[in-house]
């Protein structure tokens, strides 16, 4: 969560108008100093973070050999059956659970330190109020506005899903493969350097769209913001926060698919 919350500061700090030093490890301090290091980096938004990962990100990673091996058309061992299935189980997870990522922006993009008058006196809105008490009261008012508001940039979440879940999985998937025609045995350390070549393309491929989706769900952004922000920064505006997503998205991976192949085993599912 720490790294989502700088990743998330990063790129949502107004062009021209910087609140926080660029670098990650930079970003990181100033929050641990002007914040403290559980309310500025570690709880903002974590509630939000841990609903979205046992309902988001189970779905579309324990789906993914079932579209594989019986939906997507075509041989399940090949490059493009395994990208298609990604992006089906990420975009079919993204439409579902796309209000808990709106929840879980806010919150982050609202995390600072507020005064005695409840204004806040560091973070990204420094000088206004915080907006949201927690998760659920996020969840309730922003559902105010209906459908739209809590779908708000769903489409440019749904893509960046679909992108995601496309290279990550699918590339998870075929370095396995690519490993095993090199001799390497199906367990830890297979698992282990297939996770960890596949974050890092994951987050290669999915940053431009990651920080769209951010910015469209923070407020009432649209596109056409999106563009001005490319015209004044350049096409660098979209990799904002790059080096905290790939610290995040490396260790997440090497984590989450070692223990998911773990558990597969001793469900007695076949490996991924």
């Amino acid at each position: 969560n720490p790294l989502e919350v700088t990743k998330i500061k990063l790129q949502l700090q107004v062009v021209g108008h910087p609140v926080y030093q660029t670098g990650m490890f930079s970003c990181m301090r100033q929050c641990a100093v002007e914040d403290g290091v559980l309310r500025g980096l570690y709880m903002p938004g974590l509630t939000a973070t841990l609903i979205r990962a046992m309902t988001y990100t189970a779905f579309r990673v324990g789906a993914y050999p079932t579209v594989r091996d019986r939906v997507a058309p075509g041989d399940p061992d090949s490059l493009p059956t395994k990208l298609l299935s990604g992006a089906a189980t990420g975009g079919m997870a993204s439409a579902v659970f796309c209000p808990v990522d709106m929840v879980r922006i806010r919150l982050q993009a609202d995390s600072g330190t507020a005064g005695c008058d409840g204004v806040l006196r560091t973070g990204l809105r420094r000088g206004r109020r915080p907006r949201y008490s927690g998760a659920w009261d996020a969840l309730r008012k922003i559902g105010v506005g209906g459908a739209p508001d809590l779908y708000r940039g769903a489409t440019v979440t749904i893509i960046r899903a679909a992108m995601l879940s496309s290279s990550q999985l699918g590339s998870y998937d075929a370095t396995k493969s690519g490993l095993r025609g090199m001799g390497w045995e199906e367990g830890p350390q297979q698992h282990f350097m297939a996770s960890l070549i596949s974050g890092m393309i994951a987050q290669t491929v999915v940053q431009p769209a990651d920080t769209i989706r951010s910015f469209l769900m923070n407020g009432r952004h649209t596109l056409w913001g999106v563009g001005e922000n490319v015209r004044a920064e350049g096409l660098l505006w979209l990799y904002r926060g790059y080096w905290a997503g790939i610290s995040r998205q490396g260790p997440i991976m090497v984590l989450q698919m070692p223990l998911v192949e773990q558990i597969r085993q001793l469900l007695g599912v076949k490996p991924i």
